[in-house]
């Protein structure tokens, strides 16, 4: 089977439309599936931007949102953690296995430490701004915000009705990035605007409540 897909450029009631031709050797079948306007006018901005033809553009786009899709069928949850990760990126943030930061956390002096506890409070406030006003402060953000900032630890977020209790756990944690950990959660929730009504920690486990500001 053959698939050709093209744009069409005409403006029908304010909509555009995806024309998929599907043909065989013995039949044939049309598609009309719409599209907004103002999608299809941003898709042809970026086509030109990256000076490819609109229909490139486009296959490029679904091509790579069916790859991910294979393995991961939620797109829009794909997307937004790209987005996330990208924040990392602009913070320069880097990957560093857990066992490196674990030594070097625990090596170095108190003066040094505090330094880097406040450089990290710092960043971290900085990005749940960025974090609530590009992605909301719903639940599932926040969530995703903490498994960015805390990779070797599991986070599970608890309904309690009403409010939401946040744990985050790791067995190989040593003291000093379980605090970090205590400090990236404060200062993650008050930046995403998220009112924290108890945080307690110990090595290797952090656990908070926080009431409202957690939309599903």
């Amino acid at each position: 089977m053959n698939a050709l897909v093209l744009i069409s450029a005409f403006k029908h009631k304010f909509k555009y439309c995806i024309f998929e031709y599907f043909s065989t050797v013995m039949s044939s079948a049309k598609r009309f599936i719409p599209i907004s306007e103002d999608i299809v006018l941003e898709a042809v901005k970026i086509a030109e931007r990256e000076g490819i033809p609109l229909r490139e553009f486009i296959e490029r786009v679904l091509s790579e949102v069916i790859r991910v899709m294979k393995y991961r069928s939620n797109v829009l949850e794909v997307l937004a953690n790209a987005d996330a990760v990208e924040d990392i990126r602009r913070i320069s943030g880097v990957l560093l296995p857990s066992s490196f930061v674990y030594k070097f956390l625990e090596s170095v002096g108190d003066e040094v430490f505090n330094s880097l506890v406040d450089d990290v409070r710092r960043v971290a406030s900085w990005y749940g701004v960025l974090a609530k006003v590009k992605r909301g402060s719903s639940v599932y953000e926040f969530k995703r915000v903490l498994s960015l900032w805390l990779p070797d630890m599991n986070v599970d977020i608890i309904d309690l009705g009403g409010k939401f209790k946040v744990v985050a756990s790791s067995p190989n944690q040593p003291p000093r990035a379980t605090l970090i950990a205590r400090h990236v959660i404060e200062e993650l929730a008050k930046s995403m605007d998220l009112k924290l009504s108890s945080l307690e920690f110990s090595r290797g486990l952090v656990s908070a409540v926080i009431e409202g500001g957690l939309v599903g």
